[in-house]
């Protein structure tokens, strides 16, 4: 049974994400199993960069709760401090021991932006992140395999850069989206979300979130909180979702890209080649 105080600490402490700006759009939510859950959406601006962050305690309740709101006061703290995501983690890391009982843990993916066109990313035993390019049409996922959050001393994390176009799409999710049913398939679970990524690209963020929520049902009862977290980078116009290029098409454009770079290769070592006659 949901008390007040727990609606109240999940409202004041996991508020729906609706953030826009020139350089991207962030829309994300939580939805509890009990009536206050361990499962954390958030972003931190701090001038030009922008952090967002998805957490998730082990278990459900309010004592995930509690341990929910310490990540959330720790990572904001480390956050407005400039601290780079792979020290921050490692303090987390740290303190978290002494606020919890043992067997407690959590897993956090976060993804970074500077204003470049390089995100920077890192998970703590997190699933997934799914990214939808639309340049190529295509839904990929990135992962670093890192202990979680809690359970290890002295742990050392490290991140990922990777680049993005202005379009793409990024979902980081908790486990209870992928985790539903008596007989859960994470992969399949998680290749239908890429799907409607994919499939919706062009939709506003609330519609594909609403549609991404409904799927996890499709499969039964949800099992866990379910939280997702959906970040949209601007583009400077409007462009059509592309299918994805079948295999053989991929193939043909490498091998086009080899050949004009076995082709640039020859041009620059030829006059090398003409000295040395």
């Amino acid at each position: 049974m949901t008390t007040p105080f727990a609606a109240g600490l999940q409202k004041t402490l996991v508020p729906p994400v609706a953030y826009s700006s020139d350089a991207l759009e962030a829309r994300g939510h939580t939805i509890p199993l009990d009536g206050v859950g361990g499962d954390l959406v958030d972003i931190v601006v701090n001038g030009s960069n922008a952090v967002i962050y998805v957490a998730d305690v082990s278990g459900h309740g309010l004592r995930a709760g509690v341990l929910m709101g310490m990540i959330k006061s720790a990572t904001r703290f480390g956050l407005l401090l400039e601290q780079p995501l792979p020290k921050l983690l490692e303090a987390v890391n740290a303190i978290l021991p002494a606020l919890k009982e043992p067997s407690m843990y959590a897993t956090l993916g976060a993804l970074a932006f500077d204003g470049s066109n390089f995100a920077e990313y890192i998970s703590a035993g997190h699933p997934p992140l799914l990214h939808y390019r639309r340049r190529t049409g295509d839904v990929i996922r990135h992962s670093i395999s890192q202990f979680p959050l809690g359970l290890f001393p002295n742990t050392v994390y490290r991140s990922r850069r990777f680049r993005y176009d202005p379009g793409d799409v990024f979902a980081v999710i908790t486990d209870g989206m992928v985790e539903t049913g008596e007989d859960p398939d994470p992969d399949l679970a998680l290749d239908r979300l890429g799907r409607t990524l994919r499939d919706h690209c062009n939709a506003p963020l609330e519609e594909i979130l609403d549609t991404a929520f409904a799927q996890t049902t499709v499969d039964g009862a949800p099992r866990d909180d379910r939280s997702l977290l959906l970040v949209r980078m601007a583009a400077s116009h409007a462009t059509s979702c592309q299918p994805p290029l079948p295999l053989q098409a991929q193939e043909e454009r490498w091998r086009r890209f080899l050949d004009e770079l076995e082709d640039e290769l020859a041009r620059e070592s030829a006059p090398h080649a003409s000295l040395a006659d």
